[in-house]
């Protein structure tokens, strides 16, 4: 899973409902209710002709932590890294079956499921001419296991039972990848493997002089293993044109920190004949704007082309105005969900730790309001934390109500009293009187979770918990997060259409540093439930153990689950072809083509007006 982060600039207000309802009134747009679009990639669309030229301008909500696709894991910079960066194979985006990309076929897999065989197609090349070969997917492998790349762990864990990588017969387009274990997502994980080029990042070869067996082995360390992640880790090649090299469609143009990112179209696309191939635009980019109703505006006047997840209640008022200002107004279903998580570490609010007193907050959150007032039906409440159209989503397990009677009675019976009539909650802990207030953190620019913040924190203020809700710039949410320096946070997961692995999230080991496990849930049946699902390739079996983690979770409530909503846009009429589909970013922009006479931006133009200011 990667998370949905996204940031703003502005110090959150703790304002009254009464005064946040009424500051989102507002005139609906004169006329008939327009249509809303739900448009829908599919193989035909994808089979038609285009014209090549225009630019698309996305509106990015912030800056990308890095382009280096091993350093970062932020949901804006795998987005803009998947029209750089290519992988022995691909999801068919219409059918979500496997196919083969740089791969010239699915993999021949030994009979023990050790052993992954690929043959590489030899006319894939990178931007810079040079050929792709086995050597570069060997060394992203390299990269992902070499334990002081700090910034490669969340995706480490998922290739833990990847043993090794070696070319076949010394064949540089055969390539063969070794499980130290049979691994139920082992052809996934393996056809995964990026074509990160080695001789750009290692012109010296300096990973050849380190074997698989030292960077599996925890205990062994070397000044090579410390080199190889100093070179990959240098934070001045995040955005360097130089490092910033893949096999795709699109290269590196422009970078301007906290303002925007810019691809330009590779007319030597190897593959561009595929219908997964195309890239019709002359540029693709993403226009930093930190605040969400400044990014309407400049929709609106055109100085962008798609706001891809516009507030729900800005599209709600704007949308009937969409036609006049040549926009089209969209939905699309996007996979992820919304949470509160409770720091079961902390130790300065010990009852973050127990299970019934996040039981009793999950009946203060009135999930029906959120998505009446917040989301105006758009959204969903969801209950765990496997996507919801997978059948491994357990629809059983019953719904947390919202019942602040509830709530009080599950509070009493912890142990939680107002002793002394200031209106809060306390208890004596270790010889210590502690009172029931915490910090609830929350990224700057979500109005949603903003939102949520308030109606959470005032149905608690009603039973006697203070909760005061806190924003931060985006970076230092991310560093708060990593060093699970918080006390709640509402936070956001975006997943994968496909079955996956809950090891980055909920396996103990990833609350080490570098894992996505912030809130530290540890629980040693769900670690022996998350190895066992790894191993077991009977899917039945699977499925009864990924319910009984989400038995456990729901039982437990590290997380309170909120909704999962369906993404509302705008984007510019001018564009053909758009279409969405469910894995993500959901959309492709380089498949979206302008005819040559209604084209807005030059090939070669520079960026366009609204971008330079």
């Amino acid at each position: 899973m990667i998370s949905t982060r996204q940031p703003y600039l502005h110090p959150v207000l703790i304002l009254t409902l009464a005064l946040f309802w009424g500051a989102c009134s507002g005139t609906p747009g004169e006329g008939e209710e327009v249509e809303v679009h739900f448009p829908v990639v599919t193989t035909e669309s994808l089979s038609d002709g285009g014209t090549v030229g225009d630019w698309v301008v996305i509106h990015g909500l912030s800056d990308p932590e890095a382009l280096n696709p091993v350093t970062s894991n932020d949901a804006s910079a795998s987005e803009i890294a998947g029209y750089m960066y290519e992988t022995l194979t691909i999801t068919d985006v219409v059918t979500l079956e496997t196919i083969p990309w740089i791969a010239d076929s699915l993999p021949k897999v030994s009979d023990d499921l050790l052993t992954y065989e690929f043959t590489l197609r030899k006319e894939a090349r990178f931007s810079d001419g040079k050929p792709v070969t086995g050597e570069d997917f060997i060394f992203h492998l390299k990269t992902i296991k070499n334990p002081k790349i700090l910034k490669a762990a969340p995706t480490r864990g998922y290739y833990s039972r990847v043993d090794s990588a070696s070319l076949i017969d010394g064949d540089p387009y055969r390539l063969r990848v070794v499980m130290a274990e049979p691994y139920y997502l082992g052809d996934q994980w393996a056809g995964g493997l990026l074509a990160y080029p080695k001789h750009i990042w290692d012109p010296d070869n300096l990973s050849d002089r380190i074997s698989f067996a030292e960077l599996n082995d925890d205990s062994v360390t070397s000044d090579d293993i410390r080199k190889m992640a100093e070179m990959i880790e240098d934070i001045s090649k995040n955005f360097d044109k130089k490092f910033i090299v893949g096999s795709g469609p699109y290269v590196l143009d422009q970078h301007v920190p906290q303002d925007r990112v810019v691809l330009r179209r590779n007319p030597e696309y190897w593959n561009q004949e595929h219908r997964f191939g195309k890239n019709w635009p002359a540029r693709i980019m993403w226009l930093t704007i930190n605040d969400k109703n400044a990014a309407l505006s400049a929709l609106k006047a055109g100085e962008i082309d798609i706001v891809p997840q516009l507030d729900q209640v800005q599209f709600k008022y704007e949308k009937n105005r969409f036609p006049k200002n040549g926009l089209v107004p969209a939905q699309y279903e996007y996979p992820a969900y919304n949470y509160v998580g409770y720091n079961g570490d902390s130790k300065e609010k010990p009852f973050l730790a127990d299970p019934m007193v996040r039981r009793a907050f999950a009946h203060a959150l009135d999930r029906e309001k959120m998505i009446e007032k917040i989301f105006f039906g758009n959204a969903v409440p969801v209950q765990s934390p496997i996507y919801r159209n997978r059948p491994e989503y357990d629809t059983t397990l019953p719904f947390i109500e919202y019942d602040l009677a509830e709530t009080r009675r599950l509070l009493d019976q912890a142990g939680w009293k107002d002793s002394d009539g200031d209106g809060i909650r306390d208890k004596v802990v270790d010889g210590k009187k502690v009172s029931m207030e915490f910090n609830l953190l929350l990224n700057s620019g979500n109005n949603s979770r903003r939102q949520m913040a308030i109606i959470f924190s005032e149905a608690l203020r009603q039973v006697g918990v203070v909760v005061n809700p806190s924003t931060l710039e985006w970076a230092v949410f991310l560093e708060r997060l990593d060093g699970h320096q918080f006390d709640a946070v509402i936070g956001g997961w975006a997943m994968g259409v496909n079955e996956g692995d809950m090891f980055q999230i909920w396996h103990s080991q990833s609350s080490e540093l570098g894992g996505s496990n912030y809130i530290s849930f540890k629980n040693d049946r769900v670690d022996e439930l998350i190895e066992t699902i790894r191993g077991e390739f009977d899917y039945e079996k699977r499925k009864e153990m990924y319910k009984e983690i989400q038995a456990i979770i729901h039982e437990n409530q590290p997380y309170n689950f909120l909704v999962s909503e369906l993404r509302v846009c705008g984007y510019d009429q001018r564009f053909e072809n758009v279409g969405f589909y469910a894995p993500r970013p959901c959309f492709n922009a380089g498949w979206w083509w302008v005819p040559e006479d209604e084209q807005k931006y030059a090939t070669a133009a520079p960026a366009p007006a609204a971008a330079l200011e």
